[in-house]
């Protein structure tokens, strides 16, 4: 479906059924691909929870896997080099070394991180609260929205939920969901399935329908031939004066700040906490996934001034913050967690299994739209 600058490529149906996939039955994939016998498949998740790989490099000498934490070298066998590897769960970010050379494979998922399309594959739990329901499912859309303020096109992916397109009259409250550093727009869906945690939600009843909308936050500028980027007040002025006026004009939206919240996790957090402190008037539901009040990239402290602070959980009617527990930057959430008592500011506050990964990411999500717009 096509209208305007608006692109739909996710489409909702409606189904009768509500179940998760059957505990006996071997986990898979969350999307399914297909494959055939020029590209053959590129892993096989086994029964004792490892991955098998298989790719195909028939001229290549040397195959390399990097994860984020480990690397393993393959075997070749015929045209194919494979190996077989415990990675643990969840999301995990494959980067490919061919004779010496990063390269991307055309056959597994391509998602984006470091600032860079990567390779992924999904290993997910039974119990996991991405695995798509049968149910009715939202869709997923692109905008572009030419911005003043970072002269450029900028895209912004957005979830109108299931009802969207068949009750025309309805109107939705909205959700500003920002990404980690070195990601972009895209990665709260093709690599955190927020779309399909929402669909899950909504069908159990458990969340109320609302719109998500999901901008580029890695915004970069050139100065004397030299790139930046401002990830604070210039993030903070295209959202606030760009997108949310954008977005308000274009869908049916309450366009008030009772039905307006806005998340983020690790640097997306960052962005939460330098809007929604300095503008309390718009925002009445805030999340920090893994997340930071200060600025530990920048050092930017505008937004932690006791004018600020001391009426944040005054004007804000849920906040909510949460981290893995073994997450590298517990440091410096222990250090807002002293910041925030200092200034009595009454929020929730989670700690999950996990580090600072998706997989913590996606249960902050689905808890924090467990909690939103229920008035």
């Amino acid at each position: 479906m096509k209208k305007g600058n608006e692109i739909s490529y996710v489409t909702g149906l409606s189904f009768k059924k509500t179940n998760i996939i059957p505990k006996d039955e071997k986990v898979g994939p969350i999307i399914h691909y297909d494959y055939d016998k020029v590209w053959p498949k590129p892993y096989e998740i086994m029964t004792d929870g490892r991955i098998r790989f298989n790719l195909y490099y028939p001229n290549a000498h040397k195959v390399v896997v990097r994860t984020y934490t480990d690397s393993f070298e393959l075997e070749k066998k015929d045209e194919c080099w494979t190996g077989e590897y415990n990675l643990g769960t969840g999301f995990i970010g494959i980067m490919l070394n061919v004779d010496g050379n990063e390269t991307i494979y055309p056959a597994l998922p391509i998602g984006f991180g470091g600032n860079k399309p990567i390779n992924f594959i999904e290993n997910p739990e039974q119990d996991t609260v991405i695995r798509p329901l049968n149910c009715q499912h939202g869709t997923v859309v692109m905008e572009y929205m030419f911005s003043e303020i970072t002269d450029h096109m900028e895209r912004i992916y957005l979830y109108l939920p299931p009802s969207y397109h068949e009750n025309t009259d309805k109107r939705y409250p909205v959700l500003y969901l920002q990404h980690g550093h070195g990601e972009n727009e895209t990665t709260w869906v093709n690599q955190g399935k927020v779309n399909f945690i929402f669909d899950n939600l909504i069908s159990q009843g458990k969340a109320n329908e609302a719109i998500i909308v999901m901008c580029n936050g890695m915004l970069t500028f050139e100065k004397k031939n030299e790139i930046f980027l401002n990830i604070t007040e210039a993030f903070e002025k295209m959202l606030t004066t760009e997108v949310i006026p954008y977005i308000e004009q274009k869908y049916r939206t309450y366009g008030d700040k009772k039905h307006r919240a806005m998340a983020g996790l690790s640097m997306g957090s960052m962005q939460t906490s330098v809007v929604t402190l300095k503008h309390q008037e718009l925002f009445d539901y805030v999340g920090i996934f893994s997340g930071f009040v200060r600025d530990i990239l920048t050092g930017y402290e505008q937004h932690i001034q006791p004018e600020y602070l001391k009426t944040y959980s005054k004007n804000i009617k849920y906040i909510f913050r949460a981290i893995g527990e073994e997450d590298i930057f517990m440091d410096a959430f222990l250090n807002d967690d002293k910041l925030l008592k200092e200034y009595k500011v009454e929020h929730q506050r989670n700690l999950y299994k996990g580090y600072h990964e998706w997989k913590v990411w996606q249960h902050c999500i689905h808890d924090f739209l467990c909690q939103i717009f229920k008035d």
